[in-house]
């Protein structure tokens, strides 16, 4: 078997390993949005997905983590290459001027794949905030979608990820998603995802616009700097 045939089947392996995880996730939120987490059994999930038990446990430890899911594998290696290759005419050192508005894009186009309504979004939530036990592994999740989040920014951006920069568009970007989600979820809104995210993003460009530099604190200072050595110091 030539090189290429076999890193054929290896993607092909990988694209169906995916899809069978997405589709038990996109099941188990499905089920516990119709019937409360603990409303179904693991076979009842295995059974909608058309999969064995022993392939449910070879993705998921347990029911819990199929319904909140694993946050770096539900970005869709597409998006995830556009929004990478968005920072490529960058300067080297600084940040891509389309960055916030690629990442409005590539949020937007995220929203646009959820394989749940509304509804069952509001629903999911509901059922998911009346289990405590829940709680740490929703934490556990958001840490993790910070880190595949974190992860775009440096391919994308070329910078390491402790730079106070990539560091604060993370923060950023979290406080973006974090308000325009529950909005865009609420039982009475009608408003698209990307008017409600397009509409923050432009205040904070405003908020930024008309702030004064803060007292003390230059770009330059933000840039790496090279290492001194003991002879370079007076």
């Amino acid at each position: 078997m030539t090189n290429s045939a076999s890193e054929e089947n290896c993607g092909l392996r990988e694209r169906k390993r995916i899809a069978t995880k997405l589709a038990i996730i996109t099941a188990a939120r499905s089920l516990t949005a119709a019937h409360g987490v603990n409303g179904f059994t693991v076979e009842e999930l295995c059974e909608r997905v058309g999969i064995s038990r022993r392939t449910f446990f070879n993705y998921f430890a347990a029911k819990e983590d199929a319904i909140l899911g694993s946050p770096a594998d539900e970005i869709p290696a597409d998006l995830a290459e556009r929004f990478i290759a968005g920072g490529t005419k960058s300067d080297p050192g600084s940040l891509s001027p389309s960055l916030l508005a690629d990442f409005v894009d590539f949020a937007v186009a995220l929203m646009d794949r959820m394989a749940i309504s509304r509804e069952e979004m509001t629903a999911l939530k509901e059922a998911v905030a009346a289990e405590p036990r829940l709680l740490e592994k929703v934490l556990h999740g958001s840490r993790e979608a910070a880190a595949a989040m974190a992860a775009l920014l440096t391919a994308r951006e070329g910078l390491p990820a402790e730079d106070p920069r990539i560091q604060a568009t993370l923060t950023l970007f979290g406080c973006l998603t974090e308000r325009a989600g529950p909005a865009f979820f609420e039982r009475e809104n009608a408003r698209a995802y990307r008017t409600i995210l397009t509409e923050t993003v432009t205040a904070l460009q405003q908020l930024f616009a008309a702030a004064a530099p803060l007292p003390g604190v230059s770009p330059p200072a933000l840039a790496p700097t090279p290492s001194t050595s003991s002879k370079d110091l007076p």
